[in-house]
């Protein structure tokens, strides 16, 4: 499995418009629908300023690629400029994980 960490900055102001159009436009349940994303994440800074997150995980960099290239992604992104990427997404391989199931 592949963990994808995309660190978006937002424009001062539009946190909330940010927050609501992501999460209105179902953009997890879409990568999971056209790639193979198993998790996903929005996270939301806990200090002013600093760039959201989104964490996912995929079965596969191939899987994670498909979403990429995916013309409805291109769509979601470019429907409402309200953020933009810190930086290309990081990629990462997991070697190990805990997950506490009591939580």
């Amino acid at each position: 499995m592949v963990r994808s960490i995309i660190r978006l900055r937002v424009i001062p102001g539009r946190e909330q418009e940010f927050e609501e159009t992501f999460c209105s436009r179902g953009v997890l349940a879409l990568a999971h629908r056209v790639a193979g994303l198993r998790t996903g994440e929005l996270l939301r800074p806990l200090r002013t300023g600093e760039p959201y997150v989104v964490i996912a995980t995929w079965n596969s960099e191939a899987d994670y690629q498909v979403w990429v290239n995916s013309p409805l992604r291109g769509q979601v992104n470019t429907a409402a400029p309200i953020s933009e990427p810190v930086a290309p997404a990081d990629l990462y391989e997991i070697v190990d994980r805990f997950h506490d199931r009591t939580a």
